[in-house]
C-alpha cells in the first residue's frame, strides 16, 4: 500500500499478464479469477494484491460470519446483511474511488491470521433461526413465516429493528397501536420488552430479520 507507484505497476503488469495467460489456458484458478477482475474494475491500484493475503470466501444463502473490530474486509459481488456495532469511521486503502487513508489503516489493524468460522445460526423453532456472534453489541433473527401465518415475537431485554427482506404482511402489537404493513425494504423500530406479531399475507410468505443486542450472552 506504501510501495513506490512504479514497483506496484512493474509487479501488478507481471501479475496480470502472466494471469491472462491462464485465462487463455482455461487453468485459472478462482482466486486468480478474483484478482483479474480486480486488475480490470481499478487498474494499477496496490489494492489488486490484497486478495493473496485475505481469505476468499464464497458464502451461500444463510450462511454468516463475524468480523471483529479493525479487521480489513471487503466485499465483491452479490447481496448480503451486515449488522454491525457502533462506528465512526469507515478507513479505505485501495479498490475504491473514495478517499484513501493508508497510514490510518495500517495503524489500526489487528494483523491478526485467521480463518472465519462460518455458521447458519442455530434453529430457535420452525420459523426462527438466531445468529450470535461473540461480543454484546448485536444478534440477529432471521424469521419466516409462511402465507397466511403468523408468528409471535418474544419481548427481549433489548430495542430492535425490524427489516423486511422479501414478501408481504403486518405487525401487529396491542389494540392500542395501529398494525404496520410491511413489504420488501420496510424497517421498524420495536421498544425493549414489547411483544408483536408477524401476519403474512394470504398470497405470499413474508422473511423478516430483527436486529438486537446481544442478550444471549
Amino acid at each position: 500500500m506504501t510501495a513506490d507507484e512504479n514497483l506496484v505497476k512493474e509487479n501488478l503488469d507481471t501479475l496480470i499478464k502472466r494471469l491472462i495467460t491462464k485465462e487463455e489456458e482455461a487453468t485459472m484458478t478462482d482466486l486468480d479469477k478474483l484478482i483479474l477482475k480486480l486488475a480490470r474494475q481499478f487498474p494499477g491500484d496496490a489494492g489488486i494484491f490484497a486478495p493473496i493475503i485475505f481469505n476468499y470466501m464464497r458464502l451461500k444463502k444463510g450462511e454468516a460470519f463475524f468480523i471483529g473490530a479493525n479487521e480489513p474486509h471487503a466485499y465483491i459481488r452479490g447481496e448480503i446483511l451486515e449488522c454491525m456495532a457502533c462506528s465512526d469511521n469507515v478507513v479505505r486503502a485501495g479498490l475504491t474511488p473514495k478517499l484513501k487513508d493508508v497510514d490510518t489503516l495500517v495503524k489500526m489493524l489487528t494483523y491478526k491470521s485467521t480463518l472465519p468460522e462460518v455458521t447458519k445460526g442455530e434453529k430457535i423453532d420452525a420459523n426462527c433461526r438466531l445468529y450470535v456472534p461473540p461480543v454484546e453489541d448485536f444478534a440477529i433473527e432471521l424469521i419466516e413465516v409462511a402465507a397466511g401465518s403468523s408468528y409471535f415475537l418474544p419481548d427481549v431485554r433489548s430495542p430492535s429493528v425490524l427489516l423486511t427482506l422479501e414478501g408481504s404482511g403486518q405487525l401487529q402489537q396491542n389494540h392500542n397501536v395501529k398494525a404496520m404493513d410491511i413489504s420488501f425494504g420496510k424497517a421498524a423500530f420495536m421498544s425493549a420488552n414489547t411483544t408483536a406479531q408477524v401476519v403474512a399475507d394470504d398470497s405470499s410468505g413474508v422473511k423478516i430479520v430483527r436486529a438486537l443486542s446481544n442478550v444471549h450472552l
